[in-house]
């Protein structure tokens, strides 16, 4: 069903996606699938949730991407004591750095009783595995995976500064382990409250913009081409294709507010198609990328991935080479963050263990395709590029 559904998506696009501030902020909720999130549309993000946190007496711990310190719109933020900056251009999230801000949160006078997330998804990703692991006390890694048994922590509430990643909404805080990249995968990691301000992407650099926009893309495209995917989540991942495709085919070199409101729809549908949906091939072959590579951007990654998955998907792979050609961006390769042949055998493991993501995939007989073989050759693929 959800191929036949996906066949026809270049035909139909989202009908009366608003151009302004004034008709997002009166839009309709356009997303179908329930989400744990209160979902909060605003003019004034910053001031917005300052606001809120006053209202509710909540004693908060930022967690701010450091990039934000150069932007007066969020100096606000940078007037509490009760912060941690994570440079999220360097690494993403690591469940040590869960570890170093638990132990700075417990060990604060005052108990705080809501963590907040300011940046990108990786900042977000952060900020929800501190929130929940304050109520666990095993080190971060050992919470990696799916159906743990988890006490709910604090609450997560999130202000992206970055649209397409999703991590606004989802129930999931991905990150590199000691062994492995994989998520803290429980609905206590879903944010309670999310403010979604387009205006306060403006600062991004078009290769964050370019590049999280083709995560966004790809995460709704293999929803789609999932085989586990419910109907809403297809409908919802359908609607974000649309989106996306816009922003991507359009150019992305300056900020333009139309773009930035599709971007933030998108990023919000990337998050609820997720709930009843899950990705396939090319996030499960982007973990073994980002596991051998503490520079590469996920986005990247997974971009890469798709780039060597023609014969899996192969209106995915034409779109990759259509958006990078648009926007005039180099086609990345592996050996641009120091991953080549010696990588291969580590990353086929780390891809080998993404089961759930090969079931999306390829159904109940996944083993029978992703074997060993078939993913080393994907790989071998990638770094000789």
């Amino acid at each position: 069903m959800w191929g036949n559904s996906f066949e026809v998506w270049g035909e139909t696009e989202m009908k009366n996606v608003p151009a302004d501030m004034e008709g997002f902020l009166s839009h309709q909720p356009w997303w179908r699938t329930g989400v744990p999130t209160e979902i909060i549309r605003s003019r004034e993000g910053v001031g917005e949730l300052l606001h809120r946190v006053k209202q509710v007496k909540k004693n908060p711990f930022f967690v701010v991407d450091s990039v934000l310190q150069d932007q007066p719109v969020f100096a606000p933020l940078f007037a509490h004591e009760a912060l941690f900056l994570f440079d999220a251009s360097a690494s993403e999230p690591k469940t040590g750095d869960v570890d170093t801000v638990v132990s700075i949160i417990k060990n604060r006078a005052k108990p705080h009783d809501v963590v907040v997330g300011i940046g990108g998804g990786g900042t977000m990703d952060l900020a929800k595995a501190v929130g929940i692991c304050l109520a666990n006390p095993d080190p971060a890694h050992t919470y990696q995976g799916y159906g743990l048994d988890m006490k709910k922590g604090a609450d997560i509430w999130v202000l992206p500064t970055l649209s397409g990643t999703g991590a606004e909404i989802t129930p999931i805080a991905v990150l590199r382990g000691p062994e492995k990249k994989l998520g803290i995968n429980n609905p206590y990691t879903a944010p309670s409250v999310a403010f979604i301000d387009p205006g306060l992407t403006s600062g991004v650099r078009k290769y964050n913009r370019f590049f999280t926009m083709m995560d966004c893309f790809f995460h709704h495209y293999e929803i789609t081409k999932s085989a586990t995917s419910s109907e809403t989540a297809v409908s919802d991942a359908l609607d974000g294709i649309s989106l996306s495709r816009d922003v991507l085919t359009s150019g992305v070199e300056e900020f333009r507010m139309d773009n930035a409101i599709r971007s933030a729809m998108a990023s919000v549908l990337g998050g609820s198609s997720t709930i009843g949906g899950r990705v396939g091939a090319a996030h499960a072959v982007s973990y073994g990328l980002s596991n051998s590579s503490p520079t590469l951007p996920h986005s990247v990654a997974v971009t890469l991935a798709m780039l060597s998955l023609g014969d899996l998907y192969p209106d995915g792979y034409e779109d990759t080479v259509s958006f990078l050609r648009i926007n005039g961006m180099d086609t990345p390769k592996a050996a641009d963050f120091g991953i080549g042949a010696g990588a291969v055998e580590k990353m086929t493991k780390t891809a080998l263990g993404m089961e759930k993501l090969w079931q999306s995939c390829f159904g109940v007989n996944w083993k029978e395709r992703a074997t060993e073989g078939y993913i080393r050759g994907i790989y071998e693929r990638i770094v000789s590029r």
